[in-house]
Order: structure tokens, then sequence, then C-alpha cells
């Protein structure tokens, strides 16, 4: 099972500027939260796994910074582990469940601050609706809070 959201030149595209992911991965992130919130999760899912492509990417640049990137990247997981799991999709939840955890797990043998990324981890198997608080990532302008959803 293979979870591609973006085809290779749009990632290119995409990966090769970090602050152009950044504004694609809030916009695809406030796209699939209005989705989930109109109670389509299958038009969701979409968009939370292209958000969550980027989030693996400006996670592996570390942008802004690691703890906001760690925090993205568990929203994001959460977020389509939630579509998944309100469609009924329990193999695509359990997939990602294990890529997501394994991608962290790796950042922990990197040395980052493994405390957060711990944390992000524990986040990711309870399916908390957000990450813990002292990790809450800013949005547009430096106030708004995404939420993903459980």
């Amino acid at each position: 099972m293979n979870l591609k959201f973006l085809c290779a030149n749009h990632r290119q595209w995409l990966t090769s500027d970090t602050q152009r992911s950044e504004r694609y991965w809030l916009d695809w992130m406030e796209q699939g939260c209005a989705l989930f919130d109109s109670g389509k999760y299958g038009e969701a899912a979409p968009y939370f796994g292209c958000a969550y492509e980027l989030a693996d990417y400006l996670l592996a640049e570390s942008w802004p910074s690691y703890p906001v990137a760690v925090g993205r990247f568990t929203n994001c997981a959460v977020s389509l582990m939630s579509s998944y799991r309100q469609q009924g999709e329990s193999g695509l939840y359990n997939y990602l469940l294990v890529g997501a955890s394994s991608r962290l797990a790796r950042e922990l043998q990197r040395d980052r601050s493994c405390q957060v990324t711990a944390d992000c981890i524990e986040a990711l198997y309870r399916s908390e609706p957000r990450i813990p608080k002292h990790y809450e990532l800013a949005g547009r302008s430096g106030g708004a809070q995404l939420n993903t959803y459980h």
C-alpha cells in the first residue's frame, strides 16, 4: 500500500521552495478541515494527504523550526487518520499510523528535540484532536490555530 497524493512534478515544484510548501500546506489543511466539518470525509482526505506529504518534507527541512514542523506533521497525520476512520477505512488508518509513527521514530534517532517528538508519537496513538498544548502551531498571521479531528 502506498499513500501518495502528489504527482512527481507537483511534489518537485512544491518542495523546491519551503515558503511555497508552507503556503500550500496551510491552504490544504484549511480546505481539509472545512470539508471534514461538513461531513465530507472522503473529500477531505486528499487535502489532508497532500498536506501530509508537504509536512513530511517540511519536517525534513525543520521548517520553520523543528517543534513547529513536527507538530504540523503530527496534525496532518491525525487529520488524515481521522478522515479514514470516519470512512470506515481501518486498513488505511492503521497503515498511516504505522508510517507516521515510524517517520517520527526516525527523528528520535537523529537526537532532535526528543520530548516534543515523543509527545507527537504519543498523540498519534491517542489520536488526539490536537497535539500537546505547548506544541500547538500557529497558522497565518501567527495567531490562528489549526484544529485536527478524531
